[in-house]
């Protein structure tokens, strides 16, 4: 799996994609922001993954790991793909 994707967990609630797209772009060109909602609500989750063009640039991303960005701490990694499995 490439890792040009990040995982960034415990965003606030008024984060939009486009303002994660303005947030993170310093750190390099910026290919997809994920920002998972709600079916029911509407809601963002909390979560969200951004896909950059290069490696280095999702590396340079993780440096935001622990700070408070929108006002929340914020929790940054680099993605690792999750198999989903129907269960039986």
């Amino acid at each position: 799996m490439s890792k040009t994707k990040i995982y960034i967990g415990n965003l606030s609630p008024s984060v939009t994609p486009e303002t994660l797209k303005e947030r993170f772009a310093e750190y390099g060109d910026i290919n997809e922001v994920l920002l998972p909602q709600a079916r029911k609500t509407g809601q963002i989750k909390g979560y969200a993954f951004i896909t950059f063009d290069q490696e280095s640039s999702a590396e340079k991303a993780l440096v935001l790991n622990g700070q408070s960005v929108f006002g929340q701490e914020i929790i940054i990694q680099i993605a690792t793909e999750k198999s989903r499995m129907k269960k039986r």
